[in-house]
Parts: structure tokens; sequence; C-alpha cells
């Protein structure tokens, strides 16, 4: 099972971690907390999630932290 980092899953879906966070603690994300006290979220939850998003994320830049140059 993948998962990201509540950052990691920022930058992926373009979100703000206010709402990843309300989401996980309504039981919308399924997340665990790993030994630091951060949110491990799995890619499933977040894909199954993006989906039903009015302002979906293409899938190719969901796999990988998208990268800007200036």
């Amino acid at each position: 099972m993948g998962e990201m980092t509540t950052t990691q899953a920022v930058r992926a879906y373009e979100t703000h971690p206010n709402v990843l966070n309300r989401l996980i603690l309504m039981g919308r994300l399924e997340a665990r907390k790993n030994a630091d006290g951060r949110w491990l979220i799995s890619r499933e939850s977040l894909e199954r999630w993006n989906r039903q998003r009015v302002r979906r994320v293409p899938k190719e830049s969901c796999g990988a932290a998208v990268a800007v140059t200036a």
C-alpha cells in the first residue's frame, strides 16, 4: 500500500493542508500517524477523493512531485 505525507499530497493534488486534515478527521481519507507524529495518507484513498473532486488534478501529475522550472 502506497502512502504519502500531507506535504507530498498537498503538492501532488494542489490543495490546502487544512483540507486534507479535515478529510482525515472526518474519516474520508485513510491515514495513520508515523513515529514523527505526521499523517501518512494512503494513495488509494487520495485517488478515490480526487476522482470525486470538482477540481481534479490530471493523472500524470499525481504520481510524482511537480517540478517547477524558472
